[in-house]
This record gives structure tokens, sequence and C-alpha cells, in this order.
């Protein structure tokens, strides 16, 4: 479920719940490798990290690409709770108020009996005030379904290769195969 609100002064607030079966720790175990979830968004071509370890305060240099346009921006990485989330801020190099200054975070909570959701936010500013609403809500739901089925394919992924790894066990009366 993906929920966008963008209102009169141009604040974005942007949800998506993704529901796994996976347990918050085997979710966290992969969404912690920074550098693959912080390019779920479509434009992120590459993340850099100061000193290459992903803490709270630790700047980022994000490399945008969009078909031949590359745009270079900077970040800081807001929020960093082990087995929780993480948050990161992608701001231009020219201002903080251009150029759709905004927060792109991941949060997980865990459900019953087994599984976690996976909250992914962006939240911001428009800037670009010549477009319609309209416009503007279709080009982040696009972003956010995105990122949202990059999200769920690597999940994906990382459940087939835990099927593969499971111990087959081979019935055949008394005898069994492992």
């Amino acid at each position: 479920m993906i929920k966008i609100r963008i209102a009169r002064e141009g604040r974005v607030d942007c949800r998506a719940i993704l529901r796994t079966k996976l347990s918050s720790a085997q979710v966290w175990g992969q969404l912690r490798d920074f550098h693959t979830f912080a390019r779920q968004e479509f434009f992120h071509a590459k993340v850099e990290i100061e000193g290459g370890t992903p803490r709270p305060g630790a700047k980022l240099d994000l490399s945008h690409r969009f078909f031949l346009f590359r745009v270079h921006r900077v970040g800081r990485i807001c929020r960093w709770e082990e087995g929780e989330g993480f948050a990161f801020s992608d701001l231009s190099k020219k201002s903080l108020f251009a150029g759709f200054p905004h927060i792109f975070s991941y949060r997980l909570t865990p459900v019953l009996p087994s599984g976690c959701d996976i909250e992914i936010r962006v939240a911001g500013r428009w800037t670009t005030r010549f477009l319609p609403r309209w416009i503007v809500w279709l080009w982040l739901r696009w972003i956010m379904q995105f990122a949202v089925q990059q999200v769920r394919n690597n999940l994906l992924l990382y459940q087939v290769w835990l099927a593969r790894r499971a111990p087959r066990v081979y019935g055949f009366g008394r005898y069994t195969l492992r």
C-alpha cells in the first residue's frame, strides 16, 4: 500500500508498507547493506559514505542518474538504529531549499507470528512550483512504486537463497536422505 500526500505549500509525505514473512532480524540482515538499500530509489546510482561505515551523522555523496543526466547531491545518515532501520537526507549541493530536499527512510516493525512490516518513507518539500500537484503525485507514485518493487525483489532473492540452503529430507520408508 502506497500513500502520497502533497500539501499546498509543497510538503511531501510518501509512505509504503511492505509485509514480508521474513523475521525482522532476517530483513535487517539484508537492509543494513546501506549501499544496496539506499540505491532503491530510481535515481540513486551511487552512494558513498564518509568513512565507509554507516552511522548517524556520516556525510553522504549521492550520485543521481536519469538517462543522460547526472547530478551530484549530498546528505547525511540521520538515523541508524540496529535492527530497526535507518534514514538519510538527499539534498541539493546548491541550496537546502532547491531540488526536492528530502529524507528517505526504512523502519522495521515485527508482526506476529513471524514476519515484519517494512515502512519505506520519503518526506520533503517539492520545490518545483510550476508543476500541477497531480503531475507531482504521479511522478512520486512512480518513484515509490519502483523503490517498493526493488526492495520486494531483493527480499524475494534472499528468500530463494534461504530455501536453497535448507536441508531437504526425502523419505523412503525407514530410510531418509539428507
